[in-house]
């Protein structure tokens, strides 16, 4: 004769099967794609990009008077943008230092951006101030 905690048994069981059974057909990360994920951040995948990749330093200017929506035949002779170092964020992204000494500013600013692209056609997407 079948007890109660039998029973109740399969009954809890049917509710978990019921609940559990949608997410068995979703697709999940796998093994293969952390075990990936982990080994490129721990052998540092190509993060620093070969230097002839980066933005020059006269894009760099060009692209932060734009984003900055400042009038380059105004201000742009006076003023210097170097590209101080890049890391790769991705692809087709690319985080740069630079180092900008405006002709209207006293002393030289730092200034985070990150490009997109490519080496060549890189578009400023974004631009800090440190």
């Amino acid at each position: 004769m079948t007890g109660r905690g039998f029973l109740f048994g399969i009954a809890i069981g049917t509710v978990i099967g019921i609940y559990a059974a949608p997410m068995l057909g979703r697709q999940s990360i796998g093994l293969r794609e952390t075990s990936q994920a982990f080994l490129s951040i721990v052998k540092g995948t190509n993060r620093i990009p070969d230097k002839a990749t980066w933005p020059t330093s006269d894009h760099a200017k060009s692209e932060l008077f734009r984003i900055s929506k400042w009038d380059i035949s105004k201000h742009g002779d006076g003023s210097t943008v170097n590209v101080k170092r890049c890391i790769s964020i991705d692809e087709y992204s690319i985080a740069c230092e630079l180092s900008a000494n405006l002709g209207w500013i006293e002393g030289k600013k730092s200034v985070e951006s990150v490009f997109e692209g490519g080496p060549g056609r890189w578009t400023m997407v974004l631009a800090k101030n440190r």
